[in-house]
């Protein structure tokens, strides 16, 4: 049997040890686990890129979804800022200069009106395009709280507004608006 001495403190000698009996297991013992940890930190590495790349898609499509609402909103609200005050029954097929509607600023896009329906097809807008639609749904009598205006001196026009916003990057948005507007009596 080998066996050597290993010197203490102050010179005092331990008992012997055998030479290179358990130093190998350690080594191969401490390798395995190192790679099994290795191994599992590699995994643990792995999913997180996956779920960040997941939660990067999520986040680009919400974006666009948003920007998508925004373009169908900004189309709305341009026509009847631009309008307001202008609004009659027969609006839509009137000319702009008797009185209709105005869409030159909301887009330089292709316009068609009818009697009851005005279109304003891929007008450009931050980030894609939007189309927007408006219709007469009727013309009647208020139903009135009070007599601030008068008895039976004010009609109503509804109108129907919607507006399509498709991206650039894909995805569209449709948003409904209802738009009610007051006329003088016998204006239906």
């Amino acid at each position: 049997m080998n066996t050597r001495s290993v010197p203490g403190a102050l010179g005092t000698r331990y008992s012997p040890i055998k030479a290179g009996a358990r130093s190998g297991q350690q080594r191969g013992a401490v390798l395995v686990v190192g790679l099994v940890m290795l191994a599992v930190m590699t995994l643990l590495v792995v999913s997180m890129i996956k779920t960040s790349v997941v939660e990067l898609k999520i986040g680009g499509a919400s974006q666009v979804a948003q920007q998508n609402l925004t373009n169908a909103e900004l189309m709305i609200n341009r026509f009847v800022d631009l309008n307001n005050g202008r609004f009659a029954s027969n609006f839509l097929a009137l000319p702009e200069a008797s009185g209709g509607p105005r869409t030159t600023p909301i887009a330089t896009a292709s316009y068609s009106a009818t009697t009851a329906l005005l279109s304003v097809q891929n007008a450009n807008v931050y980030g894609g395009q939007a189309n927007l639609i408006i219709r007469q749904n009727q013309c009647t009598d208020c139903k009135q709280q009070g007599t601030q205006l008068g008895t039976g001196t004010v009609q109503c026009v509804y109108f129907d507004v919607s507006s399509t916003a498709v991206g650039v990057l894909g995805g569209s948005t449709t948003i409904h608006q209802g738009v009610r507007t007051l006329v003088p009596s016998g204006s239906c």
